[in-house]
C-alpha cells in the first residue's frame, strides 16, 4: 500500500482540511500562540527593573548628605523623585504608592561618621512587592556603605595611616563574589524563557483537547475511525500532526527570540533542548486525551485543561522555589511535565549539565506519554459509542 492511499494519510488530508475550514482551528493553531507569545516576550524583555521611584529626608544638611543623597540618585535602579526635610510630606507619597521607599538622613549624620560612632540612617520600603523591596533595599545599602566606607578611608588617611591598613580597618574582609551559569542576573533568562514555553504549551493542550474532543461533539467519530482504518493509533496520529509540525516550529521561532534577540547562553546542548521541547510538546497533545477522556465534555475539559496548565507555572519553581515548599506541594509538582521541561531547559541552556542529567527529565516527561497512551482504548470507544457524541 502506498502511503497517498495509507490510512494515516487520509486522516492527516481530513484534519488539515478541518483546519483551512474553521476559525477555531486556525485560532488554536496560528493567531493565538504567536500572540500570546510575543505578548509574554514583550512584557519580560526587561532584564531587571529599573528607577524605582523613592524619596529621600535630608535632615542633616550636611556636606555627606548630600554625597549620600547623590550617590543614591545616580544608582540605576532608583529614582529620588522627592527630596526635603518634611518627613510628613515624604510619608504622604509613600503611603499614596508614589515612592516605594524613603531613606531618612538623620540630624547630626556627618559628625557621627567621622568619628566613627554607630550611624543609623532610617529606611522605610513598601514591601507589598517583595522583587521591588529586595531591589530598593540592596541598592540604597551599598549606596549607604559604600560612601560611609569612603568616608571611614578618608578620616583613616587623614590620620596617617597608609592606604592598606587604612583599608583593612574599614573593610577588615573583602568578600569576592562569583555568580556563575547567569553572571549577569538576568531574571529574563529564567522568567521570559519560562513564560514563554508555557504560553505555547498551552495552546498545544487546548488544540489538542480541541481538536480530540470535536469529533465526539459534532459525532463524527465513527468516520473518523472509518477512514483510519479502525485504528484509534492512526486516528490519533493523523490528527495531531500538522499540530506538531507548526508547535514544533513555533518552539523554534521562541529559540530565536532567546538565543539571537535577547542573547541567552547556550551552554549546553541544543539538540538535547530541542529533543526535550518535541517530546514536550507531544506530551501535551496526547494529555489532550486524558481530559477528553476523563470527561466527555469538551467545554469542561478545555476549561480543565486551562487550570491545569495555569498550576504548572506556580508548582514548577517558576514563581517559588521547589525546594522550599512542603511535602505534598513538591510531589504535586511533579504531575505536571513543565516542571521537568523547566529543569530541562535551565540545565541544559544556563548550566550547561551533561546530557545524561537531561535524559532524567525526559524519562519524567514520557511517562506522561504512557500514561496519556492507555486511554487510547476509551476514546475508541467514545469515537464509535454515539451515546458519547453531541456532549458540548
Amino acid at each position: 500500500m502506498s502511503f497517498s492511499k495509507h490510512p494515516l494519510w487520509a486522516v492527516l488530508r481530513r484534519e488539515i482540511n478541518r483546519i483551512r475550514q474553521n476559525p477555531a482551528y486556525r485560532f488554536l493553531l496560528f493567531f493565538g500562540p504567536l500572540t500570546g507569545i510575543l505578548l509574554m516576550y514583550f512584557i519580560f524583555r526587561n532584564s531587571t527593573v529599573k528607577e524605582i521611584p523613592i524619596a529621600i529626608v535630608d535632615k542633616d544638611h550636611s556636606t555627606l548628605s548630600v554625597k549620600i543623597g547623590n550617590a543614591i540618585e545616580a544608582s540605576p535602579d532608583v529614582d529620588v523623585v522627592f527630596q526635603s526635610h518634611d518627613f510628613f510630606e515624604a510619608r504622604e507619597l509613600f503611603e499614596h504608592g508614589t515612592v516605594k521607599a524613603i531613606v531618612i538622613i538623620p540630624e547630626e549624620t556627618e559628625e557621627l561618621v567621622f568619628n566613627g560612632a554607630e550611624t543609623t540612617l532610617p529606611v522605610y520600603i513598601n514591601g507589598t512587592n517583595v522583587l521591588l523591596a529586595g531591589l530598593v533595599q540592596r541598592s540604597v545599602l551599598t549606596t549607604i556603605r559604600t560612601v560611609s566606607g569612603g568616608v571611614q578611608l578618608k578620616k583613616q588617611l587623614m590620620e596617617g595611616k597608609n592606604y592598606t591598613d587604612a583599608m583593612v580597618r574599614v573593610m577588615p574582609v573583602n568578600i569576592q563574589k562569583h555568580l556563575l551559569f547567569n553572571p549577569f542576573t538576568n531574571y529574563t533568562y529564567f522568567l521570559s524563557s519560562a513564560m514563554l514555553y508555557m504560553m505555547l504549551f498551552l495552546f498545544v493542550l487546548l488544540s489538542s483537547v480541541y481538536t480530540l474532543g470535536n469529533e465526539l461533539k459534532r459525532g463524527t467519530g465513527s468516520e473518523l475511525l472509518e477512514i483510519s482504518g479502525n485504528s484509534v493509533r492512526f486516528a490519533i496520529a493523523g490528527k495531531l500532526a500538522p499540530y506538531t509540525f507548526i508547535f514544533s516550529a513555533f518552539a523554534v521561532f521562541i529559540n530565536f527570540l532567546l538565543y539571537n534577540i535577547e542573547g541567552m547562553p547556550l551552554n549546553g546542548s541544543f539538540a538535547a533542548i530541542f529533543a526535550g521541547q518535541l517530546i514536550t510538546v507531544v506530551t501535551y497533545q496526547l494529555l489532550g486525551l486524558v481530559f477528553i477522556g476523563a470527561t466527555i465534555n469538551l467545554r469542561l475539559a478545555l476549561s480543565l485543561a486551562s487550570a491545569y496548565s495555569m498550576m504548572a507555572i506556580t508548582f514548577s519553581g517558576l514563581t517559588f522555589p521547589i525546594e522550599g515548599m512542603p511535602l505534598a506541594a513538591r510531589i504535586f509538582a511533579a504531575l505536571f511535565p513543565f516542571t521537568w521541561w523547566e529543569k530541562l531547559f535551565i540545565s541544559q541552556s544556563l548550566r550547561g549539565a551533561p546530557v545524561s542529567e537531561t535524559l532524567i527529565y525526559i524519562c519524567y516527561i514520557l511517562i506522561f506519554i504512557l500514561v496519556s497512551l492507555s486511554v487510547m482504548p476509551v476514546y475508541k470507544k467514545y469515537l464509535g459509542n454515539p451515546k458519547y457524541w453531541g456532549k458540548s
